[in-house]
């Protein structure tokens, strides 16, 4: 609670919208699940369709070897981050498309929370290898995203998204389906589990799969 509430106060400044949004991504996301992936790591994080680095900052806090590269598609989310980053100055954020990213061998971790749904179905294993073109040998990939089952979660994900981003469809996939493109991308998944509740109503999983040494 007392990161949440230093990435919070990084924000000050920003509209009272901005704030309310980050505050109720620290209630949904589960962030303490995301915290344990990353624990103990050191080095480079590059981190894709980061937004307004809610997550990045948080854990900025948490891990004090850890520098986080974000990079996303919207020009007004990257000037915010740019407008308050003496605040979090382990965070950045710049223009950047995931599925081209010209940064080989470069990171220790590539971390992609609630991203992948944002794509169409068919990039979602351009994405992939760009993750793992992206790691150094031995570096870990974290995906966060949401599963198409139990349907009635899928649909209340789906109403979820239209609201918050807008009316573009979502393209969900399974952890079991996730895992296999990492796999064809040469990495070796470590697991792929789901860590939501039976009766929440995000279908929350989490993959970490590490690129050979």
């Amino acid at each position: 609670m007392r990161a949440a509430r230093r990435a919070f106060a990084s924000y000050r400044g920003t509209s009272v919208g901005t704030r309310a949004f980050v505050a109720a991504r620290y209630v949904v996301a589960p962030m303490g699940v995301l915290a344990g992936e990353l624990q103990g790591l050191r080095g480079e994080v590059l981190s894709l369709g980061s937004g307004l680095c809610m997550l990045e900052r948080y854990l900025a806090e948490l891990e004090p070897d850890l520098s986080f590269d974000g990079i996303d598609l919207d020009p007004v989310k990257v000037r915010l981050i740019h407008k308050t980053q003496a605040r979090s100055p382990r965070v950045t954020l710049e223009l950047g498309d995931a599925t081209a990213i010209e940064r080989s061998n470069r990171y220790d971790v590539v971390l992609a929370c609630d991203a992948m749904h944002h794509f169409p179905a068919d990039r979602h294993g351009e994405v992939v290898r760009s993750m793992a073109a992206a790691l150094k040998p031995g570096g870990v990939a974290v995906v966060k995203d949401l599963d198409v089952a139990p349907r009635w979660k899928f649909h209340w994900n789906r109403v979820h998204d239209r609201i918050v981003a807008g009316p573009d469809p979502i393209w969900c996939r399974g952890p079991a389906d996730m895992a296999a493109l990492f796999e064809t991308a040469g990495m070796e998944v470590e697991h792929a589990r789901r860590i939501d509740g039976r009766l929440t109503p995000y279908a929350h999983y989490v993959l970490r799969a590490r690129k050979p040494s």
